[in-house]
């Protein structure tokens, strides 16, 4: 019926299956290393073993929401690519599903602007020959074109309007699975229980699939609590040592796990530092030298997850691009997340745009250029568009991030966003308004960036930081992991509260202790944590409690290599 992985069905995995059958919603609470993938995985082979014909036949499909790549691919594979599942980002699902509708979504989006504070006079007559289409590059109503937040707007607003999409989305897609769902943001979740499955239940079900724990976007919910969800809790741990599996039932007590697999016994170290002794490289490299000569770790066979900040950025090479954030809170603070205008465009579509065709991802490439109409129509098209690409990548290496700006938008490989455009509309000019003054110096010092910084920064979010383990170390696992702490470069984030027990229930100390429980569920066998900030009595006796009085270790007491 399911997968071989085990003889026996998991008791979480049969809960879900009786809810399938019996039209019931879940909620799947799957702590760290427990097999949260394969569990879904196996839940939509159920669906296929036993429900496609019907389904087939009456043009139904299985609808799973996934916000990586890396997942998508994972999930569909695992499958076989199987066409009754669509593998989709919550924005792909919700505009596949509202795009037919469009004289309502005009009609609402006409209300919206008449209720603005900026209208666009004259809208309906410029729509009334126009698709709305959805756009990646930002909002431009008076051409039918809705920026990403505005999906999700309108798909709600359509959902409440009209209950009739509702009904047909839900008899279309019996069964919407969301994975990691405590990063799906809040308005989504509402717009999936109040505005989908209720009224619904009896054609459709809803399963989220995740960990309240490892939420680490910012916007993501996090916790579910809903009368209609039964929630299914998942304790087995097939990852982590047993070692391991102890330290994350101290730091999570509300969701203890046991060992479910081959565990390897493991071990778990905490070493810190004195407060007048707090440098990275100097504590790094004791820190090494024990674990290889005393521990005989292998750091081949090591992950090292930094969790400093212009340390790294030196050590890496992009300390100038984080400077230029470094001056201006509100956007150093998005940079990590990739959420500020520039960033996000130049990381997630230039640099997306370069993987994709230097990885011959065609598809995805064209998609990308697609949407600004690249001619690819003749042969002569296409060797006039590698001559672009091989452009763009020596400027990449070559060049200032304003002269591959300005090459990417002359050349038209790519639009410009809009945010980037009405930011640079009100940055023009000469002005008194210290404000935007400030935000004129942060653009003309980001443009005169080389771009290889970038390049260095994506690369480093993306495979070496628990930021970019929304993409890359969340979920993945290592045989040993070195966690380098430092409290004095975050505002986010403050680990000596979370080992002294203070703050609790801040929305800081939450973060905080979320991200120590995703960086140390990474591990297979041994775990360490270097800490370069000072602890107080309270934290090193938590700490004692925690990993066990042998194992906490101040770095002037490791014994030098024999």
């Amino acid at each position: 019926m399911v997968g071989q992985r085990m003889n026996v069905i998991p008791p979480s995995l049969a809960q879900i299956i009786d809810c399938i059958e019996q039209q019931k919603s879940f909620l799947l609470e799957a702590g760290a290393g427990s097999g949260k993938t394969w569990t879904l995985v196996e839940t939509l082979k159920y669906i296929i073993q036993e429900h496609s014909s019907d389904m087939e036949r009456t043009g139904q499909q299985v609808v799973c929401i996934t916000y990586t790549n890396v997942a998508k691919h994972e999930i569909t594979s695992r499958i076989d690519n199987h066409p009754l599942v669509v593998v989709l980002t919550i924005h792909e699902f919700l505009w596949l599903v509202c795009r037919n509708y469009q004289s309502e979504l005009k009609r609402l989006i006409v209300e919206d602007n008449a209720k603005g504070k900026k209208k666009i006079e004259g809208l309906a007559d410029k729509l009334s020959k126009k698709n709305i289409e959805y756009s990646q590059y930002g909002r431009r109503l008076e051409e039918g074109e809705i920026s990403h937040d505005q999906v999700l707007s309108l798909a709600s607003s359509l959902f409440i309007r009209f209950p009739k999409i509702a009904r047909i989305v839900a008899n279309k897609f019996p069964y919407l699975f969301v994975d990691e769902y405590q990063d799906t943001e809040p308005q989504t979740v509402s717009l999936l229980l109040k505005n989908l499955l209720a009224g619904n239940e009896a054609r459709f079900v809803i399963g989220f699939f995740g960990d309240s724990m490892q939420k680490i976007y910012n916007k993501g919910v996090g916790e579910i609590q809903d009368e209609a969800l039964l929630t299914i809790t998942k304790t087995d741990n097939y990852r982590c040592s047993q070692a391991v599996i102890k330290l994350l039932g101290k730091i999570r007590p509300t969701l203890v796990q046991h060992p479910a697999g081959s565990n390897l016994p493991g071990e778990v170290t905490f070493i810190y530092c004195q407060p007048d002794a707090l440098a990275l490289a100097t504590n790094y490299l004791a820190t090494q030298n024990w674990l290889e000569s005393q521990k005989g770790w292998r750091f081949k066979d090591t992950k090292i997850l930094m969790l400093t900040h212009k340390g790294i950025a030196a050590h890496q090479g992009y300390n100038n691009l984080l400077d230029v954030y470094d001056q201006y809170s509100s956007f150093r603070d998005r940079l990590f997340e990739k959420e500020e205008r520039y960033i996000k465009f130049l990381c997630n579509t230039v640099e997306a745009l370069v993987e994709h065709y230097a990885n011959k991802r065609y598809a995805e490439f064209i998609q990308l250029l697609s949407i600004r109409g690249w001619p690819l129509s003749r042969h002569a098209d296409k060797i006039r568009l590698k001559d672009k690409m091989d452009e763009l990548n020596r400027l990449r290496t070559e060049c200032t991030i304003g002269e591959v700006l300005q090459y990417i938008f002359d050349s038209k490989l790519l639009g410009k966003p809009g945010t980037m455009s009405e930011f640079e509309e009100e940055i023009k000019g000469e002005t008194t308004d210290e404000l935007i003054e400030r935000r004129k110096t942060f653009f003309h010092n980001l443009m005169a960036i080389p771009y290889e910084e970038v390049i260095v920064f994506n690369k480093f979010v993306e495979d070496l930081t628990p930021f970019a383990t929304k993409h890359g170390v969340k979920g993945a696992e290592f045989t040993n992991v070195l966690v380098i702490i430092d409290d004095g470069a975050w505002n986010m984030y403050k680990f000596s509260d979370v080992f002294a027990g203070k703050d609790k229930g801040s929305a800081r100390y939450e973060r905080t202790l979320n991200l120590l429980y995703v960086c140390c569920s990474r591990a297979k066998d041994r775990l360490a944590l270097l800490n370069l900030a000072p602890l107080d009595s309270s934290a090193l006796a938590n700490l004692n409690d925690w990993f066990g009085i042998a194992n906490v270790l101040s770095i002037s007491d490791l014994p030098t290599r024999d």
